[in-house]
């Protein structure tokens, strides 16, 4: 057994990171960070601005002194600051200027360092998640010669003891064997500390304290003898399913929407063949290319056929048979994909279908954020991340790979963005090549696709796996076995949602975040919890950012003189922000104690002004272009209206917070 190496520094530990955000804020919007009160929250030792913050344990009353009469209610996992410490009660208040402010006792709460949290990423093929009693406990398993065998052994004595409710004496709980639905039942699991180990195999894992509970108690879990995961042999009645194709229809493209018209027809006959014609639904967008090339194109992207019209197959024909490709050529090879995408994204009516697809065919690359023709300013990336976050679903790329791509050298360049783009957590990417763009290989690969979820939604095979089951794979379709498999992720969180699924009520326990068997997939993401004021916050210092960079592109000398200025001028204390020198970008914004204590190393914030001097022009321009990529994100997270959840249950939009991945962070 490998000798235990408690790790430290940052790689190690997510010390406290605390209200970085109210930082900013103090340098972008004019304000102190503790303005507006008489008092400060003492700060955290080690810092010199971040207050002390505690998390409430259970559900109580806040008294008006140590041992004082109850004066406000608190709920669990609600976050306060803190303005004093006495004989084993603590005073708490809300808001950051102690205006409100109550006692408690020491008992509880407990003190939080960093405004992160984990998330339960369920997926077919990963066992239910273990919640250790304490780090030993999970060491024992990391260090173990057989990891996934100890693991399950424990998993199993965990389940005896769910049934037969003896506790445990290694594992305090299970994760649910469904998925959890954020937007419907937002969990919470603050991570407290946590630390890096090392499997026999070589991978590393994060060993993560956290406080679980659910932030809407309403619910239980599904019960511990019920079927894991199945739904009565086939799926429930309501549950279905929405197909959106986004198709090219630049020029040559004939042929393509020729078979995708004959195909569809073998479908519809499918649906109704199978019965589930008000279970599954079609889209059609088409799309070109930025009419700034070529403003003959008409138009860069159209829908043909809804949601609602492809209810029908005489709908979905009729919708199709109005596309045509266009006589038109378009400005080089590439095109710009990502607005066809973007519009199925925003203006389908995705409500009421649990199973989400958008299905993009096309023979070329996209246009990049930083391309002039580019409709979205998005990045693959980015917009892979609205399609998980904001539509709750997947995009699936069947990628015609015709002579003419490979002589304008595209072919590379374009799998490696639709790789990206179809990229999703714990599964294969939906990326699909169709070989020499042979138009019956595309039909017959269409068919496959949309079969494969007719399957799913109503077939004898439409069971929804347990979450241990490994999905059922087809090695010599991986089609089919990548879209399936999303099709059991999809359902899985669909019985969850049906279920009410929340985490298990424990405070403290010890997690890891990587699946013991299958050390490749993370049944855990880290998010940081933000609200509207702060997203507000933080996009305006990456804005400044990138003003001053564009503004100073010939002169690079004056930059963060500039960027200094520019936060200053929106300061009430200038002196504090422009007198500083030998910072970096995120000291130059005051948001540097946020992103010391994550997880995450910033490429960008952590520049100073004599790493920009040295830059070459295009070092220089691709970090504005990356900060520019997450703007375009921040926009649309901001106006997503139904990802902001209210999780404790009160008025107020600064209780609307948004669990936002680690990566969009600048």
């Amino acid at each position: 057994m490998h000798q235990r190496a408690r790790l430290t520094g940052p790689r190690a530990t997510l010390c406290g990171i605390g209200l970085g955000f109210a930082m900013l804020t103090a340098a972008l919007t004019g304000s102190s960070a503790f303005a507006e009160g008489n008092r400060s929250p003492l700060i955290m030792e080690g810092k010199t601005n971040l207050p002390q913050r505690v998390l409430v344990r259970t559900t109580d009353s806040g008294r008006d002194g140590p041992d004082g009469t109850a004066v406000e209610p608190v709920a669990p996992l609600q976050q306060l600051f803190v303005y004093d410490r006495k004989d084993g009660w603590v005073e708490v208040g809300p808001d950051s200027d102690g205006s409100r402010t109550f006692w408690l006792p020491d008992a509880s709460v407990i003190d939080w360092k960093q405004n992160i949290v984990a998330a339960l990423d369920v997926a077919p093929g990963l066992g239910r998640t273990l919640f250790f009693k304490d780090v030993d406990a999970a060491y024992e398993v990391i260090e173990s010669e057989e990891p996934a065998e100890d693991a399950e052994a424990l998993r199993a004595e965990a389940e005896a003891a769910e049934a037969s409710g003896t506790p445990s004496d290694t594992i305090l709980a299970l994760g649910p064997r469904e998925a959890i639905d954020q937007r419907v039942n937002l969990h919470v699991m603050p991570i407290l500390s946590a630390e890096e180990a090392i499997f026999e195999s070589g991978t590393f894992v994060n060993i993560l304290n956290v406080a679980v509970a659910s932030a809407q108690n309403t619910t239980q879990n599904a019960a511990p003898g019920a079927a894991a995961g199945e739904i009565g042999g086939g799926a429930p009645a309501d549950f279905k399913a929405a197909v959106v194709f986004v198709v090219d229809t630049t020029k040559s493209m004939g042929p393509y929407i020729d078979a995708t018209r004959a195909t569809m027809t073998g479908v519809y006959d499918q649906l109704d063949a199978a019965g589930l014609s008000d279970k599954v639904t079609f889209g059609l967008v088409g799309y070109r290319d930025s009419l700034k090339g070529a403003p003959a194109l008409e138009w860069p992207a159209k829908t043909f056929v809804t949601l609602e019209d492809g209810r029908s197959a005489d709908g979905f024909l009729n919708g199709i048979a109005q596309m045509t490709e266009t006589q038109v050529s378009s400005k080089g090879f590439r095109e710009d994909s990502f607005t066809g995408i973007e519009m199925a994204l925003s203006q389908m009516q995705w409500d009421g279908y649990a199973a989400r697809f958008i299905v993009l065919v096309t023979d070329a690359g996209p246009r990049d954020a930083d391309d002039e023709l580019s409709g979205t300013g998005m990045s693959s990336q980015s917009l892979n991340r609205l399609i998980q976050e904001q539509l709750g679903g997947y995009i699936a790329v069947l990628h015609l790979k015709t002579p003419s791509g490979a002589k304008n050298e595209d072919h590379a360049r374009a799998e490696s963005r639709y790789t990206e783009l179809t990229s999703f957590p714990n599964l294969p990417p939906l990326y699909f090549p169709v070989e020499n763009g042979d138009p019956a290989a595309y039909g017959a690969a269409t068919a496959r696709l949309a079969s494969v979820i007719i399957t799913q939604i109503g077939g004898a095979a439409a069971k929804v796996p347990s979450q241990g089951a490994a999905p059922e794979t087809e090695p010599d379709d991986p089609l089919a076995a990548a879209v399936g498999a999303a099709m059991q992720r999809t359902a899985l969180q669909y019985l969850g949602a049906r279920e009410g699924t929340r985490a298990p009520d424990v405070f403290e326990a010890v997690v890891v975040d990587r699946d013991f068997d299958r050390q490749g997939m993370k049944p855990i993401s880290v998010r940081l919890l933000i609200n509207k004021a702060q997203l507000s916050d933080l996009s305006e210092a990456l804005n400044i950012i990138v003003d001053k960079a564009e503004t100073n592109v010939l002169d690079p000398d004056k930059f963060f003189t500039q960027v200094l200025g520019a936060a200053a001028d929106m300061s009430r204390r200038p002196d504090d922000v422009a007198g500083r020198e030998d910072e970096t970008l995120a000291e130059a914004v005051s948001i540097s104690e946020l992103l010391d204590g994550l997880p995450y190393k910033s490429r960008v914030m952590t520049i100073t002004e004599d790493d920009w001097v040295r830059m070459s022009i295009s070092e220089q321009q691709a970090l504005v272009n990356d900060l520019h990529d997450k703007l375009e994100r921040y926009q649309r997270y901001n106006g997503a209206t139904d990802l902001w959840v209210n999780y404790l249950g009160t008025e107020g939009a600064g209780n609307l917070l948004y669990p936002m991945l680690l990566d969009d962070l600048p």
